[in-house]
């Protein structure tokens, strides 16, 4: 159930191709809503999760947790982690710290696993194979099927700084016409040890989590290569 949701590219692609339509029709008209987007930069990695879960916690209504547990996961649960990064994990993000950021409530951190090994070019990013935080998300602390809410970009940042991770580069509050052209003249990875390394694109979120009428968050991205 932790598993990360799809980010769906802000445009239609063509089925034959699989390039964007040139006349860049918005995957989802409901996008076109908000004025302005709040922009990250967009990793190449591979997707991560720490699930953290405090003693004492409701499960469901009829169920307590009476023994904390801290894993660690893929995309998804069956993917394999790199070793040496599963090693990372367990040294950096540790029970210690989850239960000081967080005693009573659960939570799931997202992040991307970069850096080298990772990807081709992973080694521009980091020597070492590490994690990056992009997203988290609070699970209900009183009973944890009916779910939860995603943490704004500003408590998401708090909660990576106080556990010592690095979090995705933040590039500003911008139009989708704005960043748009942003990727498609390219730009540098913020996130990169090579200041030369080009960023593989951006990922858009509105300031609050939204979603649309069918339950999808309102979450998007846009990738270089599409360019």
């Amino acid at each position: 159930m932790s598993e990360y949701h799809k980010i769906e590219t802000l445009y239609e692609r063509d089925e034959k191709t699989h390039r964007l339509k040139p006349e860049l029709t918005l995957k989802n008209p409901v996008y076109g809503c908000l004025k302005t987007w709040h922009w990250t930069e967009k990793i190449d990695g591979t997707n991560m999760r720490c699930i953290w879960y405090p003693a004492f916690g409701m499960d469901s209504i009829e169920t307590v947790r009476t023994k904390e547990t801290l894993t660690f996961g893929g995309k998804t649960d069956n993917a394999q982690i790199p070793s040496d990064l599963v090693k990372w994990l367990y040294e950096n993000v540790t029970a210690d710290k989850m239960r000081a950021v967080f005693p009573e409530t659960p939570v799931v951190i997202y992040a991307e696993g970069y850096g080298a090994g990772i990807q081709k070019g992973g080694g521009d990013y980091s020597p070492v194979k590490k994690i990056i935080v992009f997203d988290v998300f609070v699970i209900d602390p009183v009973n944890s099927r009916l779910g939860g809410w995603w943490l704004n970009w500003e408590n998401t940042c708090d909660v990576a700084t106080t556990l010592g991770l690095d979090v995705v580069p933040y590039l500003g509050e911008m139009t989708l016409k704005e960043a748009t052209e942003k990727v498609r003249a390219g730009f540098k990875s913020k996130a990169a040890v090579v200041t030369s390394k080009d960023a593989e694109g951006m990922v858009g979120r509105p300031l609050e989590a939204l979603f649309d009428k069918k339950g999808h968050r309102l979450i998007v991205k846009l990738k270089t290569k599409d360019f």
